[in-house]
């Protein structure tokens, strides 16, 4: 076998977690760590982690919902503008919880929900919808961690949406 494609043979099984792909069926019993019964066990990055987007006059916002038992790694978010003519400040983001992670060693993750932030860099109109590809990863608790994924969102001028609104105490 050439040594290129052998080389990116394995290359390809090591970075692209063979969980994470759908409908993948193999042969064989189902104690394999690869067998489709245990592939079903992990959802695809899309319903792992759903993410939507929103602005207003001087921001740009990211909502991200983790399934339970998944988790999204702080240093691992990255913005672009796919909107001519508009750019993004950094990016402000909630300090995580502390975790040690096998490979990683200490890092900082995000379960359940989380709001990232940037300021809007540009004199885009308020009521204009903006274009964006968010870049993010994420893992489950059970130890697979998908690739990077990214995703195009259109941001478009309002509130908060329900689900990420923050909620006030009630009342007696």
């Amino acid at each position: 076998m050439n040594p290129i494609v052998a080389f990116l043979t394995v290359a390809l099984f090591i970075v692209t977690p063979v969980a994470a792909r759908e409908d993948m069926s193999l042969v064989g019993d189902n104690s394999s760590p690869f067998s489709s019964a245990t592939q079903r066990d992990y959802l695809p990055a899309k319903e792992a982690f759903r993410t939507t987007a929103w602005r207003d006059d001087d921001r740009i916002y990211i909502g991200f919902t983790a399934a339970e038992n998944y988790y999204l790694h702080r240093h691992q978010f990255a913005l672009e503008s796919l909107s001519p003519g508009v750019s993004f400040g950094e990016l402000a983001l909630p300090p995580g919880e502390p975790m040690m992670h096998a490979s990683l060693g200490e890092i900082y993750v995000f379960y359940d929900q989380v709001v990232i932030s940037a300021p809007i860099e540009s004199n885009a109109a308020d009521n204009v919808s903006l274009a964006i590809e968010m870049t993010f990863q994420g893992c489950s608790d059970q130890g697979l961690c998908y690739p990077p994924e990214r995703v195009e969102l259109n941001a478009q001028h309002g509130s908060t949406p329900a689900i990420f609104a923050p909620t006030s105490p009630e009342t007696p």
